[in-house]
């Protein structure tokens, strides 16, 4: 069926004349965003210390005995779990030795019956000569070799039990080697080297993988001697992990009760839990130490704070349009932030939603904040 072009025509007018209404000509749509207002309040500061995370516990897994490597469970990177396999050795010679022992136990079960056999012929003799004496038809001789006799064979009965316990502990001995021809994760964590292959020779001792603990993670700051005090009675304190550009509260274990002579700075050791994975050995975290100064901070939503190349920033509303503020992220606060930045004032509306996707000079549409119904939806100029 064909239409009149003079029905059509006004038809795709009006839908071309709606989107160009909807989009500004040659410029991106609206994005539809959240905003919080910039907050100024007189807060207790807090000083920034150096510092790094470390691993809390690290083992270099060695071989207890020496062998042939035939199993290599992991590799560089596996995640294991307390328990889990890491490597096997050959266990054929050790299984050889093991059935040769095990073979030494009843040989030395039956020398026992029989010298227990020997002992109670020796008791036997032993009571009748007594009797015989005591009707003055022995004499003390044959008494006195007959005591004799017995309490050799009392003694070859526990020698022959002694044999038999060093029968067994031997193959107890040799079990344990066969066992430790497996060598498992002793905790859980993630193996970061591997110091051997798959049919090369290790000797006892010989280091087979280095297994870091990652679920959770040692943080040690340097504070100042003038800080010591209030970190020693605090149970928790904030630290900032700039490779991840996030704030984490870690437990304080202890303060290390000696200071560095040249800087009087106290080391103090901070446990954080690390479950997913995401802080590693090595990177430089920054300890967030309260103090008695309290001073006039800019204050911002948590979901406000973005991280890029350039650093941290956030988006501002500036004349219903994106603009880009750095600022520089100094603590948390509650569920705010503390910052400094050029760039804000109190007042100025951040981006806490919607964020994710924006960039400089789109024009935004800010929705009604769902805690606050009545706020205006101010449109794009």
């Amino acid at each position: 069926m064909r239409f009149p072009v003079a029905y059509v025509l006004p038809s795709v007018l009006a839908v071309v004349s709606a989107i160009c209404s909807a989009q500004p000509a040659g410029g991106p749509p609206p994005a539809n965003v959240r905003v919080a207002p910039v907050i100024e309040r007189v807060i207790e500061q807090k000083r920034r210390v150096t510092g790094e995370v470390i691993a809390l516990r690290r083992s270099e897994l060695a071989a207890e005995e020496g062998g042939l490597v035939i199993e290599l469970a992991v590799d560089a990177g596996t995640r294991v779990e307390k328990g889990d396999l890491i490597a096997r050795l050959d266990a054929s010679r050790v299984e050889l030795a093991l059935v040769e022992a095990r073979a030494g136990v009843p040989a030395a079960e039956a020398v026992i019956a029989e010298r227990q056999a020997q002992s109670g012929q020796a008791d036997r003799d032993l009571s009748r000569i007594r009797e015989l004496v005591s009707l003055e038809s022995g004499s003390e001789t044959e008494l006195d070799r007959a005591v004799s006799e017995a309490a050799v064979a009392k003694a070859r009965v526990a020698q022959a039990k002694a044999q038999l316990a060093i029968a067994q502990a031997r193959v107890a001995v040799i079990e344990q080697r066969l066992a430790d021809l497996d060598i498992h994760a002793p905790f859980a964590g993630q193996i970061v080297g591997k110091m051997t292959e798959v049919g090369q020779w290790v000797r006892a001792g010989d280091p087979v993988v280095d297994l870091v603990e990652f679920d959770r993670v040692e943080i040690r700051v340097d504070v100042p001697e003038g800080f010591i005090e209030r970190v020693s009675r605090a149970k928790t304190a904030a630290v900032h992990l700039p490779a991840l550009g996030r704030e984490i509260e870690a437990q304080v274990l202890a303060v290390v009760p000696q200071a560095d002579p040249r800087t009087r700075l106290f080391p103090v050791r901070l446990i954080a839990d690390n479950a997913q994975g995401l802080i590693r050995p090595g990177m430089s975290a920054i300890g967030l130490v309260p103090t008695t100064q309290r001073q006039s901070t800019l204050l911002i939503p948590k979901d406000a704070v973005l991280q890029g190349e350039v650093g941290s920033h956030v988006f501002v509303n500036r004349n219903g349009r994106a603009a880009i503020a750095p600022i520089e992220r100094l603590f948390a606060f509650d569920d705010l932030v503390a910052i400094r930045s050029g760039a804000l004032r109190a007042g100025d509306s951040v981006v806490i939603e919607g964020n994710e996707r924006l960039f400089p000079g789109q024009p935004l549409t800010i929705l009604p904040d769902a805690t606050n119904p009545a706020a205006e939806t101010l449109q794009p100029e």
